[in-house]
């Protein structure tokens, strides 16, 4: 069956962009890199060609992230310049997937892009060893982001901007428009932490994340339409499937802005093992996995049991 080919190609691609970025955690969690050494090379081969597959598919936030992953496993080695390289290349995907989606006028992952550019050209300038053309280059380029950013400041309302969002979500969610309600729920998330505000709205932010988690696997989105936050987010619950992460909490964590953060233990495991069956295709996993979620935790809100129903009804029809 043709779309099931190309359905299958990029979940593979973004299979093994999950299995590589979880063991640079487990090297990152070691602390000590010298006997991973040959592990390193393999992974950061590994990063290179997904790179350049994911650039060729035109799936430029995914080639970023596996340009940032070379990048980390060059700072293993003590190569800062090649680091910094590494850091340009991505940056430059970002801003690419940046132009491409500006195009679309889908906003937040507009936003999200350009933060990861940012994020990418400052990395780039840090590591850069020479003060030589190079980093000449970055500093332009960083710039010239910057100007742009300057001109769109993306949130100058004040708080009860958290109340109507939520509300057009569950809006669009009864709809049946969850990309809609996806948008909403990543607006929440970038008020919430532009405002620095994550302690103060710990039981949003749980709720948000288990249902933006749910969405992102209810709309089986393509990889050219998740935002870096939605890889972060589908990368931490898969990696702590994997035992390649332990669970966050606020608790613990300085900046709370992260996934897991405000989402108790036992039931970041069983999102772990929701997200894990869904990137695996085990969708009959997946039914049971979901059933027992709605079934083990008692306090879930109505939208996220509505969305459970929707799920499991959908999944019905085919397994």
């Amino acid at each position: 069956h043709p779309s099931l080919q190309h359905d299958q190609y990029p979940k593979s691609l973004i299979e093994h962009y999950l299995r590589a970025s979880s063991k640079i955690k487990k090297f990152e969690r070691a602390g000590f890199f010298k006997r991973f050494a040959p592990s390193v090379d393999d992974v950061q081969a590994d990063f290179q060609r997904l790179a350049y597959s994911f650039e060729e598919s035109g799936i430029q936030q995914y080639a970023a992230m596996c340009h940032i992953g070379y990048a980390k496993c060059e700072s293993f080695g003590g190569a800062p310049q090649r680091e910094a390289e590494a850091y340009l290349r991505a940056a430059r995907c970002f801003r690419q997937a940046h132009n491409e989606i500006g195009l679309l006028q889908l906003r937040a992952l507009h936003s999200g892009f350009r933060e990861g550019a940012l994020h990418c050209y400052q990395r780039a300038a840090e590591r850069a060893v020479d003060d030589g053309v190079f980093k000449a280059a970055i500093l332009r380029e960083l710039r010239q982001l910057q100007r742009q950013l300057e001109s769109t400041s993306s949130f100058a309302s004040p708080a009860h901007q958290i109340h109507d969002l939520e509300t057009g979500a569950e809006t669009s969610g009864q709809r049946g428009d969850y990309r809609s309600a996806l948008q909403h729920y990543d607006d929440i998330v970038d008020n919430v932490y532009e405002r620095r505000g994550a302690r103060m709205y710990g039981e949003l932010l749980r709720r948000v994340e288990v249902l933006r988690l749910l969405l992102l696997v209810h709309l089986n989105l393509p990889p050219a339409r998740q935002s870096p936050a939605h890889i972060k987010l589908i990368e931490y619950y898969y990696g702590l499937a994997q035992f390649e992460a332990r669970p966050g909490s606020a608790e613990e964590d300085a900046s709370a802005e992260r996934p897991g953060a405000f989402v108790p233990e036992q039931q970041q495991y069983a999102l772990a093992e929701i997200t894990c069956a869904w990137v695996e295709r085990k969708m009959c996993d997946l039914k049971h996995l979901l059933r027992d979620f709605g079934a083990e935790f008692g306090d879930l809100s109505p939208a996220e049991r509505q969305l459970l129903r929707v799920m499991l009804e959908d999944l019905a029809r085919s397994y």
